[in-house]
C-alpha cells in the first residue's frame, strides 16, 4: 500500500496540476490553449526544470538551497565573459561555477554542520556581491562570441536544440537517482540516515555530493539562461530558488526527505511554467503570480504531511486487521 502510494499518489499529483490548470486557463484565457503557447511553454520551461532537479537532489538528502537563482546568473555570466574571451563553447564554463558553488553549500551542510538556511543564505548574498563586483555594480555583459537565438529559439522535432540538451541532463539525474548506488544513497539517507553508515556510506560525502549536483544543475540553467538571453545576467534569478523548491515537491519529492522522481519534478517544473505562462496571458499582475507560486509550495508541503499521515493510519488498520484474523 506504502508503494503504491508513493509512486501512484505522490508522483501523479503534478500531471494532474498540469491538466487541470491547462483546462482552467483554456477556459478563461483566450489564446492559452494554441499550438504556438504550447511550444512557447516547452521552450520556457527547461530553466526552471534544471533547477528543480538541482533542487530535488537537496531536498533528498533533507535539505535544500535557496541559493540556486544567484548561482545560475552569476554562473551564466561568468560563463558569457569565458564564452568572450576563449569562443563559445567556454559558455559551459558556467557548470563548474555551479559545482564550485554546490561543494561550498554541501562542506557547510554536510561537514561543518550547518543549518541549509543558514549556509546558503550565505551563499546567496557571497555569489550575488561577487556578481556586482566581476560585472561592474551588475550591468549585463553581452555574448560576443557567437549567435546562440537558434540553439535557444529554432524548434527541432518541436524542442529547441537547447532543450532537447537539457533533457538529456535529466535523463542523466535520472540515470543517477534510480541506477547508480549514489542515487540509492541519496534516498536512503534522506529515508534512514542511520542506515548509510551500516553500509559503509559517509552521510556528510553522501550530502555533500547531493549539493554539488544541485549546484552543478544551477550551472547548467545559467548556461542556458546566457543563451537565451545572448548576455550574462548577473541580477537575474531572483524568486527562481522559490519556483524550483514548488516545482519539486509538487512533482512529488518529499520534504522530509527519501522520495524523489526526477521526471515528476520535470512535470511539477511544467505546471509552474504553465501557470506562470496562464498568469501573464490574463493580464494578472506580476505580483499574484509570486503569491500563486507560495501557495503552491504551502499546498505541497501540506500534501505531503496528509500523505505521510494517510500511509500511517492504513498501516495501523492493515496491522489490526491482520492481528484479529
Amino acid at each position: 500500500m506504502r508503494h503504491l502510494s508513493d509512486s501512484g499518489a505522490r508522483f501523479l499529483v503534478a500531471p494532474a496540476c498540469i491538466l487541470a490548470a491547462s483546462v482552467l486557463f483554456g477556459l478563461t484565457t483566450p489564446g492559452f490553449l494554441t499550438l504556438d503557447n504550447g511550444l512557447s511553454i516547452a521552450g520556457q520551461v527547461w530553466i526552471l526544470a534544471l533547477l528543480a532537479v538541482g533542487q530535488m537532489f537537496a531536498l533528498t538528502v533533507r535539505g535544500f538551497d535557496i541559493s540556486v537563482g544567484a548561482v545560475a546568473a552569476l554562473s551564466g555570466t561568468l560563463g558569457v565573459m569565458a564564452a568572450n574571451a576563449f569562443g563559445l563553447p567556454a559558455l559551459l564554463l558556467a557548470v563548474p561555477v555551479g559545482l564550485a558553488c554546490g561543494t561550498v553549500n554541501g562542506w557547510l551542510v554536510g561537514r561543518a554542520r550547518f543549518q541549509p538556511i543558514v549556509a546558503t543564505l550565505g551563499t546567496v548574498l557571497a555569489v550575488k556581491g561577487l556578481a556586482l563586483l566581476v560585472t561592474g555594480d551588475g550591468q549585463a555583459v553581452p555574448l560576443e562570441a557567437g549567435d546562440t537565438a537558434g540553439l535557444a529559439f529554432d524548434t527541432v522535432l518541436g524542442l529547441p536544440p537547447l532543450g532537447w540538451a537539457a533533457l538529456a541532463c535529466i535523463l542523466i539525474a535520472h540515470l543517477v537517482l534510480r541506477h547508480l548506488v549514489l542515487g540509492r544513497r541519496f534516498l536512503m539517507l534522506g529515508s534512514n540516515p542511520e542506515a548509510v553508515a551500516l553500509v559503509g556510506g559517509s552521510p556528510w560525502r553522501i550530502e555533500m555530493r547531493a549539493y554539488q549536483l544541485c549546484g552543478a544543475f544551477a550551472g547548467l540553467a545559467g548556461t542556458l539562461m546566457a543563451a537565451r538571453a545572448g548576455a550574462g545576467l548577473p541580477t537575474e534569478g531572483a524568486g527562481m530558488e522559490l519556483q524550483s523548491i514548488a516545482a519539486a515537491v509538487i512533482g512529488g519529492t518529499a520534504l522530509a526527505g527519501g522520495r524523489a522522481n526526477v521526471w515528476a519534478v520535470l512535470a511539477g517544473a511544467a505546471f509552474v511554467q504553465v501557470v506562470l505562462t496562464g498568469l501573464n496571458l490574463s493580464g494578472v499582475s506580476p505580483f499574484f503570480a509570486q503569491i500563486a507560486v507560495g501557495a503552491v509550495i504551502i499546498a505541497s508541503g501540506l500534501m505531503d504531511r496528509g500523505l505521510r499521515l494517510l500511509l500511517s493510519r492504513l498501516s495501523r488498520t492493515f496491522q489490526q486487521k491482520g492481528t484479529f484474523q
